[in-house]
């Protein structure tokens, strides 16, 4: 038996000529934009560089001009290894326009991962930015022509063939050419490549845009690895279809000076991003401004009829709009939270703030299924199917997804191909979800991550681990063990990971641990803790995007694991 939800309003507005269908492929809508918004910025940094759309589009053009002089043709693939630039985005761009498939490398991937994936997609160049050339040192590869994006011999001087047409060249992209490979963080092996062709992308990137109406003049911060397929669609790909201004933000670690720098009006990314967001505020409150935001946070935990559920003053608005801006947040119209569950405490903290927050569900296979308002009516779910998407639940509770805004498969694997992307249409996550009555999905856990105690107890770990790091704001990460065993335990890591010789950091976490405790299936409390001191890493206990590898955990951590036991 299945539960199935479907979004309750036209996945197409009517056809009244006041929204126009949009572009087949990812060129047509770069075109379109470059052609409809010239001279707006489309690309900029921090640093002082900025990119008009007519000169984004000049760029493009000299950049698929050189990529069809080393031989790159329609159907080829070709790899980037880069942080984000917007010689980056130009590249990609580019080979786009000649019909080509784009691979993006994670800069943190060890060389193995590289190897793996530049086998895989079998690229007919490989460009390189030029400070990141020596991470091929290690890379067993035979791509036909590796280039630097930057440095003493750029793409950019390459010449383009005499015979060669970009007009020609972009307008044969077809709806049904091979977009883009996205290769999976691999959890629990190598990476999957996940194909993605032209016109599903534009209709999930269309169906996105129709859950929360966005003005035209979108502005938005690059700041995610490019690799990653949500950056690359909601970001990236969104920005051609939209016209948007991007700053570009190569550091991470500089996010919040984008911020102050960029002004966004959309802004999305991980958990891990939020509250990272909302400890630098916190850091910088002062008595009375704290108390305005506790007072905010409280008011939001009562229910709206309650007497004492009274609208802030007046000063109390002004001071909520004086922290917004300091953190860069106060034109943001959509705020977007996804990529893995978000702990309750983040969410409270931006709803306190007033600033428009809503959580969503995606995955690389099928963009994002279901958003959730902006606001608080959807809080503690990933809200309701988007136009275009039914969701419903198997027998066992797995969620199931039926659209046509969708990839089209793994490549190299038929037979995982097969298992996920079901012949009765039905693509089956590996998430493990519940509806209720309003058809708002909650997502548990992964399928293939349900721990099962030695009493045949099931439990899934992510809620708890989410509910752990909501409890303590210094816990980085929690890895839940119990799988075959008498009771849970669980792996801490805290930020930064120094703090684990520090006294009162380790109070902080055994109370927060005692205090989920309190509220928890007797089942599924945590028994004993191990806080670690060394750092996770990416290829180690963390994939390139920070989720866990919980059986390289296991292996890596095992004598901590059983000293538990």
């Amino acid at each position: 038996m299945t539960i199935t939800a479907t979004h309750n309003t036209p996945s197409r507005l009517p056809a009244t000529g006041e929204r126009p269908e949009p572009p087949q492929t990812v060129v047509a809508a770069f075109q379109a934009s470059a052609e409809r918004v010239p001279d707006r910025v489309a690309l900029r940094t921090t640093g002082g560089y900025s990119l008009t759309w007519a000169q984004y589009a000049r760029a493009v053009e000299r950049a698929a001009g050189a990529l069809a002089g080393i031989g790159v043709r329609h159907g080829d693939r070709v790899a980037l290894l880069s942080r984000n630039t917007p010689q980056l985005a130009i590249c990609e761009v580019a080979a786009l326009h000649l019909g080509a498939a784009t691979v993006v490398l994670y800069v943190a991937s060890p060389a193995a991962t590289i190897e793996h994936i530049l086998k895989d997609s079998d690229p007919r160049a490989l460009i390189v930015e030029g400070d990141l050339m020596a991470r091929l040192d290690d890379v067993q590869q035979s791509v036909p022509h590796v280039i630097t994006l930057d440095g003493a011999a750029p793409l950019e001087d390459l010449p383009a063939p005499p015979d060669f047409s970009f007009q020609r060249a972009w307008q044969a992209v077809a709806p049904t050419d091979l977009l883009a490979i996205g290769y999976t963080s691999g959890t629990t092996g190598l990476p999957k490549g996940v194909e993605w062709e032209h016109a599903p992308l534009m209709r999930s990137l269309d169906r996105f845009d129709l859950v929360h109406p966005e003005p035209d003049g979108c502005r938005d911060v690059c700041f995610g690895p490019f690799a990653h397929m949500g950056e690359r669609a909601v970001g990236h790909w969104r920005s051609l279809m939209r016209g948007s201004t991007r700053t570009i933000c190569a550091d991470p670690s500089e996010l919040s000076v984008a911020l102050l720098d960029a002004r966004p009006t959309f802004l999305w990314g991980s958990p891990r991003v939020w509250q990272a967001l909302k400890i630098a505020l916190e850091s910088t409150l002062a008595e009375h401004e704290r108390d305005v935001l506790d007072r905010a946070t409280t008011r939001l935990r009562r229910p709206q009829r309650d007497p004492a559920s009274s609208p802030l003053s007046e000063e109390d608005q002004n001071t909520l709009a004086d922290l917004r801006a300091r953190v860069g947040l106060d034109q943001v119209g959509r705020a977007l939270v996804g990529a893995a569950p978000c702990p309750l405490a983040i969410q409270e903290h931006y709803h306190a703030l007033e600033v428009p927050f809503g959580e969503f569900y995606g995955m690389s296979e099928l963009g994002v299924p279901t958003m959730g308002a902006l606001g608080v009516s959807d809080l503690g779910t990933v809200g309701r199917p988007a136009p275009g998407y039914e969701v419903s639940l198997d027998h066992d509770g797995e969620v199931l997804v039926r659209t046509d805004s969708r990839a089209r498969g793994y490549r190299n694997r038929p037979a995982e191909t097969a298992e996920t992307f079901g012949r009765d249409g039905l693509v089956h996550s590996g998430d493990i979800g519940a509806l209720d009555e309003q058809g708002r999905l909650r997502i548990i856990d992964r399928k293939k991550e349900i721990l099962i105690d030695e009493h045949g107890h099931n439990t899934a770990p992510a809620p708890i681990e989410s509910a752990l790091k909501s409890a303590c704001s210094l816990i980085g990460h929690a890895c839940l063990v119990g799988e075959g065993r008498p009771y849970l335990t669980a792996l801490i890591l805290l930020e930064p990971a120094e703090l684990a010789s520090d006294p009162q950091a380790l109070a902080q976490v055994a109370d927060a641990i005692q205090h989920l405790n309190a509220s928890s299936d007797p089942r599924e409390r945590i028994q004993r803790h191990t806080v670690l001191a060394a750092p996770w890493l990416p290829g180690e206990e963390l994939t390139e995007t920070l989720k866990l590898r919980r059986r390289r955990i296991a292996q890596k951590h095992a004598d901590a694991i059983e000293a538990m036991y």
